[in-house]
C-alpha cells in the first residue's frame, strides 16, 4: 500500500481522534447526548436528541469505544433510546419519536404550507406524484424508528416494545412494494430495506414466509444488465448506486446474496460518486457487499477504494478532529429540520458515514491490520 505511506501517520491517529471529536459533540458528561455540529448549531440542533444519539452509538461501536462494549453503559444507553417509543399517537404503534424533531417540522410558514396543500391537490393526478409534508414525516418517522432498532441490534440490545405496523402477508407486501416508485430507487430501496429490518427483528408470525416474499419481489426488479434494483427510466448514476445500497442492506438483514454482484461491480467501478457523505458511503457498500460474495475485479476495487481515500480525506478536519458532510461545510438538515449553519466545520452526521466508509475499505484493502466494526445498517 505504498500509495498510501503519505497518509500513514493521519490513519493511524485518526481514531483517536474522531472520538475525541465525539466527546466535543457530548451535551454534557455521562450523557447520551449529542450536538451535530460544535460550531455553528442552530437553537433546532441543539433540542433533537434521538438521531444524534443514534449516530454517536454507531461511531463508537465502529470505533471498537471500549465504553460501549460495558454491560452497564449498554443497558443505560438502551434504556434511553427505548424511552422514545411511544404507543399510541398518529404514528404506528411503538414508533420511535423524538418530540422535539415534531415540533420543529410543524412549524411551516404559510408559504410552505400552501405549497403542501398544493400537492395534495396534485397528486389527485396521475401525472404528479409528490410526497405532502405528512407523508414526508410518517417515512421520518419510520426512518428512525428502523434506525433505533437497528442500531439497539448493534449492541445487542432491542426495542422494549415490539414494532409491528408494517406488511406481514403475501398481499400486503406486494401491493406495498408494488406501489412504490422503483423509478426514483433510493427512496424505494429505503423503505425495502425498512422491512426487511423489520421483519427480521420484530416477533412475527410467519417470519420465513415473509421473508420469502421480500426476496421474492426485491429479485423481480433486479437488473441482469447492471445488477441495478430500479422499474422504469433512471438518469442518476448516484441514485442508482443509493439505491442499489439500500437494497443489498436490506438482503443483508435477509441473509440473501446478491443477485448480480459482478455487475454491481462494473457499474460501480466506472462511476465516480458525487463528494456527499452519502454517496461516498454507499458506493463503497456497494462494493464491499459484493466483494463478500466475489473475487471479480478484486484488486481493481482495491485500487479504486484506495483512490476514494484521498476524495474522503478532503472532508477531514484536522483541527477539530472530525468530517464534514460535505466538502469545507457542515450538514445543514436532520430530515427537513435546520441543524446547523452550515460553516467549515465537522459534523455527527458526516462522520458516522465517512468513518463507516473508512472501516470497509480497511476491511478489504487489509491496511495495515485496521479492524474496525462495520456497520449493519
Amino acid at each position: 500500500m505504498l500509495i498510501l505511506e503519505d497518509h500513514k501517520s493521519w490513519i493511524a491517529s485518526l481514531r483517536e481522534r474522531v472520538l475525541v471529536f465525539l466527546d466535543t459533540l457530548s451535551r454534557s458528561e455521562n450523557s447520551f447526548n449529542y450536538n451535530p455540529v460544535a460550531y455553528g448549531i442552530t437553537p433546532e440542533g441543539r433540542e433533537l436528541e434521538l438521531g444524534f444519539s443514534c449516530y454517536a452509538l454507531k461511531i463508537k461501536y465502529i470505533l471498537k469505544d471500549p465504553s460501549i462494549f460495558n454491560e452497564s453503559v449498554n443497558l443505560d444507553w438502551a434504556k434511553y433510546l427505548n424511552s422514545f417509543q411511544v404507543e399510541s399517537g398518529k404514528f404506528p404503534r411503538n414508533s420511535f419519536v423524538d418530540e422535539k424533531f415534531l415540533k420543529y417540522q410543524a412549524k411551516f410558514e404559510f408559504n410552505k404550507s400552501l405549497k403542501n396543500n398544493l400537492k395534495k391537490i396534485l397528486n389527485h393526478s396521475s401525472k404528479y406524484d409528490y410526497l405532502t409534508n405528512e407523508q414526508k414525516v410518517y417515512d421520518f418517522i419510520k426512518a428512525e424508528s428502523k434506525q433505533a432498532i437497528s442500531t439497539l441490534h448493534e449492541i445487542k440490545s432491542r426495542n422494549l416494545h415490539p414494532y409491528l405496523d408494517f406488511p406481514k402477508n403475501e398481499h400486503e407486501i406486494n401491493n406495498y412494494l408494488q406501489d412504490l416508485n422503483w423509478a426514483y430507487p433510493w427512496n424505494a430501496g429505503a423503505q425495502f430495506s425498512a422491512l426487511c429490518v423489520f421483519s427480521s427483528t420484530q416477533p412475527i408470525q410467519k417470519k420465513q414466509d415473509v421473508e420469502k416474499e421480500l426476496k421474492k419481489f426485491i429479485k423481480s426488479i433486479s437488473n441482469d444488465v447492471n445488477g441495478l434494483y430500479f422499474v422504469g427510466n433512471v438518469n442518476s448514476t448516484s441514485e442508482l448506486i443509493n439505491g442499489a445500497m439500500k437494497v443489498l442492506t436490506g438482503l443483508d438483514w435477509l441473509g440473501e446474496s446478491i443477485h448480480y454482484p459482478e455487475k454491481l461491480i462494473d457499474y460501480c467501478l466506472n462511476s465516480k460518486p458525487n463528494s456527499e457523505g452519502c454517496d461516498l458511503v454507499d458506493i463503497v457498500y456497494v462494493l464491499y457487499r459484493c466483494s463478500l460474495e466475489t473475487d471479480y475485479k478484486k484488486n481493481e476495487i482495491e485500487q479504486y477504494l484506495i483512490g476514494l481515500i484521498y476524495e474522503i480525506k478532503l472532508h477531514y478536519h484536522d483541527k477539530e478532529g472530525g468530517f464534514s458532510y460535505f466538502k469545507n461545510k457542515s450538514q445543514t438538515h436532520y430530515y427537513g429540520v435546520n441543524v446547523s449553519k452550515g460553516l467549515n466545520t465537522p459534523d455527527i452526521h458526516g462522520t458516522i458515514l465517512i468513518v463507516w466508509a473508512l472501516s470497509m475499505i480497511f476491511k478489504i484493502i487489509k491496511y495495515d491490520n485496521i479492524q474496525w466494526n462495520i456497520l449493519k445498517p
